[in-house]
């Protein structure tokens, strides 16, 4: 039950990023539904080859990309109605990266990863949708762009709690669900103080 929670609640979260990317790039209905389909179904289809559960669950789970769809279907509806800022892709983004981190990190265990094994591949769960979205966007992905905004480094912290809580034996909906939401808040509070990753050019090196 839990873990079906979590898969359509991201489905829906990063589906309505993808679309609300699509609105921006200015898309007609068919790009919208794409890659809000693609970008809700990316990271678990990445998910389930690494850890070899092949077909992948969003070639075989009915209700997934049906999801993906109703909340790609529900940005175009509303685009036009209202004004529709960059905020909230952002925030759908946030809650999608917490969810699916988590969810990828316990089907990996689920599967007999090990601990660490299985944060990596939480890790690529989580952010996974959101590299395929903006590349089809015609962007750089934001996790490799100079000055972005926490996003690899949460979600991998939220898979390695996860993986922590279940060798512990803490496993519960509401202990994943409280990981979920730090690695959300997270995020957000990255992109509102601009916190980011150290680069190169933060360095003050004397080369002379």
């Amino acid at each position: 039950m839990a873990h079906d929670v979590f898969v359509l609640a991201g489905v829906l979260a990063f589906a309505m990023s993808g679309a609300l990317q699509a609105v921006g790039r200015r898309m007609d209905v068919v790009g919208i539904c794409s890659l809000g389909v693609v970008t809700a179904v990316g990271g678990g289809i990445l998910r389930d080859l690494l850890i070899g559960a092949v077909p992948p669950a969003a070639l075989t789970d009915w209700t997934l990309v049906p999801v993906a769809l109703v909340g790609s279907l529900i940005v175009f509806w509303s685009h036009g109605r209202w004004t529709v800022p960059r905020r909230p892709m952002l925030v759908l983004d946030a809650v999608g990266l917490g969810l699916f981190c988590v969810e990828g990190t316990v089907k990996a265990l689920g599967f007999g990863l090990n601990p660490y094994a299985s944060a990596v591949v939480g890790m690529l769960t989580g952010v996974g949708g959101g590299v395929i979205r903006d590349v089809l966007a015609g962007q750089i992905p934001s996790v490799f762009r100079h000055g972005s905004r926490l996003y690899v480094i949460p979600s991998l912290a939220g898979g390695g709690i996860t993986a922590a809580l279940w060798t512990a034996g803490h496993f519960s909906l509401l202990a994943l669900l409280a990981v979920a939401a730090t690695v959300s808040a997270i995020r957000i509070a990255s992109l509102r103080f601009r916190w980011r990753a150290a680069s190169p050019r933060d360095l003050d090196l004397d080369v002379g």
